[in-house]
């Protein structure tokens, strides 16, 4: 406990007026004298205990969820000490969490082993990691001459994934196929579900692959051959080069870029491929391909805290390719093309066997949301130069010109003939 500012005026303004009015002899400066002592002496009976008994805690301790979602905080106190009133709560909250219902700054009374939750829904609009852990708690008298303040440290992590679209339509699969079992047809016989060709019985058949009308038609044993469905390797390359993230915090090319890859990598793993990540962004990070949800969610933790801003290239990439990734895969490019040297760069991938997608999320188009567009000319010369870039790479692969606004669903469709 520790008296406020208000106690100590008190007692000075008490003390002066008490010293003036007996050397003056004046009876209206003791009667003020007295007024302040006794208002210093009300406040002792009503002061607040030396230590607040306070138990709290959040509803969860770890929640997970993806950018763009609303969230509910819940806090629960318990006082195990004296009634208190007048209690203050203050919750810190990271600044880039939005409030849409309740306040961080409570007003409420407690009274000896009284529970009470605390409730706050927030809106989380960017991906990240964040942190809430100290919750300040104040009370003081009514007078507020004495107040106790604690701070209780309670920690609440929150892990915001990015956001993901629904892909029913254009599905990207790997044209070249790898001897594992996926859902890719192989146009050879092998381990499937769909019917390929006939021939005759050979022993080790298995029982359900003999063609019993077939059989019948032709007096002697005949088998079903079936297609066989494989899987492939698909690397995901986000460009994240210095200068080239064009935009607002809330909306850039760079989180475009970020978003497509969790809807890629969500895509291409359900089809039972192997998906692998390349980043260029502060530091140049990789995941080597793998299958399934484990894989799915590493390549979203990663993607959670990503930024831009390095100086890693796109041409750097192709030495980490041919040292730790396997040959003949797919690679998405998700680039906003604003580097001249990427034409090159896919030129020399090509020409290492290796099928290539550009996936290019419009800076013209977030600039003009945005109110920043420059003027027609400008916008012409850049556009200009945009679309001679992509006429460029269509020489080597499919260029996608995706605008971060639309679903990429759609932008994938009007190149879907080409990833067949």
């Amino acid at each position: 406990m520790r008296r406020n500012r208000i106690s100590a005026v008190l007692v000075a303004v008490s003390m002066v007026a008490i010293t003036f009015g007996v050397f003056f002899s004046s009876w209206p400066l003791l009667s003020c004298a007295l007024l302040y002592l006794s208002i210093y002496v009300v406040s002792l009976k009503d002061q607040p205990p030396s230590k607040l008994d306070l138990d709290m805690e959040w509803s969860r301790e770890e929640i997970h969820l993806h950018e763009g979602d609303d969230l509910v905080l819940e806090l629960t106190m318990e006082n195990h000490g004296d009634s208190v009133d007048f209690l203050e709560v203050f919750m810190e909250i990271p600044p880039e969490l939005e409030i849409k219902e309740g306040t961080v700054h409570n007003l409420l009374s407690l009274e000896h082993g009284e529970k009470k939750k605390l409730t706050l829904g927030v809106a989380v609009p960017l991906r990240g990691d964040y942190n809430i852990s100290r919750v300040d708690v104040r009370y003081e008298d009514p007078l507020g001459v004495f107040s106790v303040r604690e701070v209780y440290h309670r920690d609440l992590s929150i892990h915001v994934l990015p956001a993901r679209e629904d892909m029913r339509q254009g599905r990207i699969r790997p044209r070249i196929p790898k001897n594992r079992l996926g859902n890719i047809s192989s146009r050879t016989v092998g381990v499937g579900t769909e019917f390929f060709s006939l021939r005759e019985y050979r022993a080790g058949d298995r029982m359900r692959d003999i063609n019993w009308k077939a059989t019948a038609k032709k007096l002697e044993p005949m088998t079903n051959d079936y297609e066989g469905e494989m899987s492939g390797d698909v690397i995901l390359i986000i460009d994240g080069f210095k200068g080239s993230n064009i935009g607002s915090a809330r909306e850039n090319t760079f989180g475009a870029s970020v978003r497509a890859a969790a809807t890629l990598s969500s895509n291409i793993l359900g089809d039972r491929n192997r998906v692998g990540l390349i980043i260029l962004g502060e530091r140049l990070s990789w995941i080597y391909p793998g299958y399934g949800r484990e894989q799915y969610y590493k390549i979203l933790a990663q993607l959670s805290t990503l930024t831009s801003g390095g100086l890693w290239q796109l041409d750097d990439v192709q030495s980490l390719l041919r040292r730790f990734f396997p040959s003949r895969c797919l690679l998405i490019i998700i680039t906003p093309l604003t580097n001249p040297k990427v034409t090159q760069t896919v030129y020399d991938m090509t020409r290492r066997k290796h099928n290539i997608l550009v996936i290019s999320p419009s800076p013209l188009a977030i600039e003009k949301r945005l109110g920043g567009a420059p003027g027609a000319i400008t916008e012409k010369m850049y556009a200009l130069n945009r679309n001679n870039t992509m006429n460029q790479l269509w020489q080597y692969c499919p260029v996608v010109d995706w605008d971060p606004q639309e679903p990429l669903e759609v932008a994938l469709e009007e190149v879907g003939r080409y990833l067949r």
